[in-house]
């Protein structure tokens, strides 16, 4: 039976076909996919057709059919649907079940575009596909982190195409890229907040296609991607007396899609001094995209002399961290030195004087004298001081610094000054020697981000974070990336890594975790030579 099937596409409930207006250009369909105008598929294979339209119009109001004996038809809405929608190319995907002859016609405007699709048994095979996610559905990762989707595609007869990407319930277009050959790998590359598909359990899929428009389709499942808790303290009551209660205030955001996260518990600890002490928690529920100030606090402890501790703000992803003064019951009606303020001149040429000024002011009751000190590094180190006097209500400003190291690559830290009483920091850059005129390193750079770990883990088991490293700069260069774990950072495993200009690896890194009574959390670095990227993890104790 010779049958003439009309389906009506994206844009248009009308099914008669529009004659170009007087002084309009001529509307034109030119084939895409298939490339030309014949093609041959086997029995229950499958082909996607695509025509260009010219002059472009959005949406594009378009009617397909498909002439020709036996099973066979065309449907120019899922999976394609959005992919016209945002190209205005006419597109439609088609199964062909039974041999024979047939053909498909795509109109628009009094144009038309067509193919002839030849169904047999010796025609060329599907191509193949497959599709994987990196990190897979095993893993938790947080809407900040990365995705890599990649997809692997064979043809017999080398004449690969292109791969769409969509995301896999709804059939939305996502992105495409072309491909040639036999054989290609590719890759799409997201965070996690902008794939909703996978926030919403979806899965991914690779449409492979071929120029004479044969395809096959593959899919993969995604992460599980929870909301990116994230925190930072926005003050404190300090300083206080001892035995008072110190209170430390924190903001708390909730990176997250409010479509599939909604209100997402959080647990904020309050962790405090330099042997780090649990003292404090709480649990808010925030709706995804807001924030949420919190107050922690406890009793501080019953003195003599004036004290300056770190306290820290952590959530399950995040922490935030800050000095607070304790005043001593002997030294009540004393000094208190404070840092007011706090500049450099950075960013410097590695070799060159980093000088670094602060404001000082005596916040006390009564005189005080102090060695103000210039702590710089993730590692901390000491590398100038300066004697400080000053009566009460009085300030003054002082100028610390050091000869920077004549390092090849750009290097970014932190420099502290600290007086015994409060403390100020702040990050800064210092330019590698190797930087040319435009400020650009020809230098390799490896930048390090944390895509996930399988924390929380018992005390006692294997602790694994996995990371990605990249080659920023021009050449080809091999570094080691090291894991670094604690408050008071060890380094606990490391590997050497070679990549190319521009070329991404990953690392999976890791240690046997001590067997802890009571839950421990804290932080743990991915480090190369140029770069960090730190979370917080969780041991649970045995106990």
């Amino acid at each position: 039976m010779r049958r003439r099937e009309y389906v009506t596409a994206v844009g248009s409930s009308v099914g008669a076909l529009t004659a170009t207006g007087i002084g309009q250009a001529q509307r034109r369909l030119e084939r895409v996919l298939p490339a030309d105008s014949d093609t041959a598929v086997r029995p229950g294979g499958e082909l996607v057709f695509e025509a260009a339209a010219t002059p472009g119009f959005d949406p594009p109001a378009t009617e397909w059919w498909i002439d020709g004996d036996g099973a066979a038809e065309v449907a120019p809405a899922a999976p394609f649907w959005s992919y016209t929608h945002r190209t205005g190319n006419p597109t439609a995907h088609g199964q062909f079940d039974e041999p024979g002859t047939y053909e498909v016609v795509v109109a628009a405007d009094g144009a038309t575009a067509s193919w002839r699709v030849t169904v047999a048994d010796d025609a060329p095979a599907a191509p193949s596909a497959t599709v994987t996610c990196d990190p897979g559905p095993a893993a938790t990762i947080t809407t900040r982190d990365e995705l890599t989707v990649t997809a692997t595609a064979t043809d017999d007869s080398g004449v690969l195409e292109r791969v769409f990407w969509q995301e896999g319930r709804n059939a939305t277009y996502v992105d495409s890229v072309d491909i040639s050959g036999a054989d290609a790998r590719v890759t799409y590359t997201t965070t996690a907040g902008d794939a909703i598909w996978f926030i919403g359990g979806y899965p991914m899929m690779a449409w492979v296609v071929c120029r004479d428009g044969r395809v096959s389709v593959a899919r993969t499942e995604g992460p599980s991607i929870e909301a990116m808790r994230d925190v930072r303290i926005t003050g404190t009551n300090a300083p206080v007396r001892a035995g008072e209660d110190l209170v430390v205030d924190a903001e708390l955001e909730i990176d997250g899609d409010s479509t599939y996260h909604g209100f997402v518990e959080a647990t904020l600890e309050l962790i405090v001094g330099h042997d780090p002490t649990h003292v404090d928690s709480t649990t808010v529920e925030v709706f995804a995209g807001q924030t949420e100030t919190v107050s922690l606090e406890f009793t501080t402890a019953t003195v003599r002399n004036t004290q300056t501790f770190p306290v820290r703000v952590e959530t399950r992803h995040t922490a935030a961290e800050t000095d607070v003064t304790v005043i001593g019951t002997d030294d009540e009606g004393a000094g208190q030195l404070t840092v007011t303020n706090l500049s450099t001149n950075a960013p410097v040429t590695g070799g060159d004087w980093l000088e670094v000024t602060a404001t000082l002011a005596n916040t006390g009751e009564g005189p005080v004298s102090r060695e103000v000190e210039l702590v710089v590094g993730h590692d901390p180190t000491t590398v100038d001081s300066q004697q400080v006097a000053l009566d009460a209500g009085e300030t003054t400003t002082v100028s610390l610094g050091y000869e920077t190291y004549p390092v090849v690559n750009d290097d970014e830290f932190p420099v502290r000054v600290r007086t015994g009483d409060d403390s100020a920091s702040r990050s800064v850059l210092v330019y590698g020697r190797d930087r040319d005129g435009n400020g650009e390193s020809g230098e390799a750079r490896f930048s390090v981000s944390i895509t996930g770990t399988n924390a929380p883990v018992d005390g006692g088991d294997w602790l694994e974070v996995t990371a990605t490293v990249e080659n920023l700069g021009d050449t080809a260069a091999s570094h080691d990336v090291e894991l670094v774990v604690g408050r008071s950072p060890e380094v606990v495993d490391s590997r050497t890594v070679g990549l190319p200009a521009g070329q991404t690896a990953t690392v999976s890194l890791g240690y046997e975790t001590y067997p802890v009574t009571n839950d421990d959390t804290f932080p743990v670095t991915v480090r190369s030579p140029h770069s960090s990227d730190t979370r917080t993890v969780t041991v649970r104790g045995t106990g």
